[in-house]
């Protein structure tokens, strides 16, 4: 918007450019099913932007920047679920996420922020006050969302319980722990691959797993609460005790 009023270019072209630089980025440090579904997003949300009119729906200022930076960041975190992101800030905040397990909310408000307060000394300051607002409740919402009931464990029987944690090792950045495990079967013995990820990660985890072994066999359940280095290992989210 701040750079629509200083060229006159369309806000869904810019939103276009401006996210090609940061995709990139995003391809090499996240990977190509994420960039594609945020590339889907990006161009959808670029097209709305085009295409469909704004109309005030209040005219209480605070009210609207309440109420839309909670629907704001209810579709955000809801893309951030599906294991996707709207370009711009949401990579970012996601390549630091799995950095430095930053929140990814704090993040985009953080640089968002930025970008607020350099169009507050161009233009309306009570505008940018307004837009501030909106950002901080965008960004709790999409923190509340990710943070619910987000944690997972996987139980993973397979004969290539190596191959499998190497690749859980390498692509999501996670431990794994190998537990002996006996069938009652036939009493044959495999080695059981425990780990513990978020919900973000469990579509990688599938592909994983059924690319080593289409014949193994895996349980996913959802973990209340994780003690010890799950934080630190975080690729995608900071997670909250």
């Amino acid at each position: 918007v701040l750079i629509n009023s200083l060229t006159g270019l369309p806000t869904g072209t810019l939103v276009l450019l401006i996210n090609i630089p940061i995709l990139i980025l995003g391809y090499r440090k996240i990977g190509g099913k994420f960039i594609g579904l945020t590339i889907l997003s990006v161009f959808s949300f670029s097209t709305l932007l085009n295409i469909i009119p704004t109309h005030q729906v209040v005219d209480d200022l605070l009210l609207a920047s309440v109420f839309g930076g909670a629907l704001n960041g209810l579709g955000l975190g809801l893309v951030l679920k599906s294991g996707g992101s709207t370009g711009g800030t949401d990579i970012i905040g996601v390549i630091l996420n799995r950095r430095f397990s930053l929140s990814i909310g704090e993040v985009m408000l953080a640089f968002n922020g930025l970008i607020v307060l350099a169009s507050a000394l161009l233009f309306d300051l009570q505008g940018a006050l307004y837009t501030l607002i909106t950002m901080f409740v965008t960004s709790r919402t999409v923190d509340a969302l990710q943070n619910a009931r987000d944690r997972k464990t996987a139980l993973i029987i397979t004969d290539k319980s190596d191959e499998i944690a190497t690749q859980i090792h390498d692509q999501l950045h996670r431990g794994v722990t190998f537990l002996q495990g006996e069938g009652s079967y036939q009493h044959g013995y495999h080695k059981v691959i425990m780990c513990v990820l978020t919900r973000f990660e469990i579509a990688q985890l599938k592909e994983i797993v059924l690319k080593e072994d289409p014949q193994a066999f895996m349980t996913i359940s959802d973990t209340d609460e994780v003690l010890g280095r799950f934080k630190a290992f975080s690729p995608f989210k900071r997670p909250t005790p």
